[in-house]
C-alpha cells in the first residue's frame, strides 16, 4: 500500500518537481523503515512469548541429520519417503537383504531424481494430498501438545493453501494417523 501510494504521488507530481519527488521519497522511506520496526517489534514480542519451541523430531525423520548431507541426497530421501511412504535408509537396509521389492523402490526414486536432475519432465505425482501433507508436516513439527481434531481444524481453515474455507475434522485427523504411522515405523527401522 505504501508503495502504491507512493508510485501514484510521484507520477502525480511529475518530473518538473524535483523537490516534490524527494519529499516523497523522504516520506516513503521513513514509512518504510517504521513498518520495519514495527514488523522487528511483533516478531521479538512473538519470540519473548513463545520461544523455546519444542520440536518434535518425527516430523522429518526420514532425512539422515548426521553426518549433513547434500542438496541432492536431501531430494533422494524426500522423493523416496513421498513416494514410498518409508524413509531412504529403511529401502536400503532392505535391499542389502535381498528385498526385491525394496530394490523396486529405490530404483523408481533413483529415476524420478534423475528426471528432476536433468529436466527430463515431471514426476508422476505422490499419492498424497502434498498441500496438506505439507501444512501438517510443520502442525507435527512444533506440537508441543497434540491438537485435538477441531484444533487441527482451526489450523487448516486458518492457513491452508488449498483453496477450502472449511476442512473436515476427522479427514485431518485420519490423515494425520496415518502420516504420524509411517514416519514412526521409519524410526522403528533404523538401521
Amino acid at each position: 500500500m505504501l508503495q502504491t501510494e507512493s508510485k501514484r504521488e510521484l507520477q502525480a507530481a511529475g518530473a518538473q518537481r524535483p523537490d516534490l519527488q524527494k519529499r516523497i521519497s523522504a516520506r516513503f522511506l521513513r514509512e518504510t523503515q517504521k513498518l520495519e520496526r514495527w514488523f522487528e517489534e511483533r516478531l521479538a514480542d512473538i519470540n519473548r512469548r513463545h520461544t523455546p519451541v519444542p520440536y518434535n523430531p518425527i516430523a522429518y525423520s526420514y532425512f539422515t541429520l548426521d553426518p549433513p548431507i547434500s542438496d541432492s541426497e536431501g531430494i533422494r530421501e524426500y522423493v523416496h519417503f513421498h513416494r514410498h511412504r518409508e524413509p531412504l535408509r529403511v529401502s536400503e537396509m532392505k535391499d542389502a537383504q535381498g528385498d526385491l521389492d525394496a530394490w523396486d523402490k529405490i530404483s523408481r526414486t533413483e529415476r524420478d531424481v534423475r528426471i528432476l536432475a536433468f529436466g527430463k519432465g515431471p514426476i508422476a505425482p505422490f499419492q498424497e494430498d502434498v498441500v496438506h501433507r505439507q501444512l501438517l508436516q510443520i502442525v507435527i513439527c512444533y506440537e508441543s501438545e497434540r491438537l485435538t481434531a477441531e484444533e487441527l481444524t482451526q489450523c487448516f481453515d486458518k492457513y491452508c493453501a488449498c483453496g477450502k474455507e472449511i476442512h473436515d475434522p476427522d479427514a485431518l485427523r485420519k490423515m494425520r494417523d496415518r502420516f504420524e504411522a509411517d514416519l514412526r515405523a521409519g524410526q522403528t527401522n533404523r538401521p
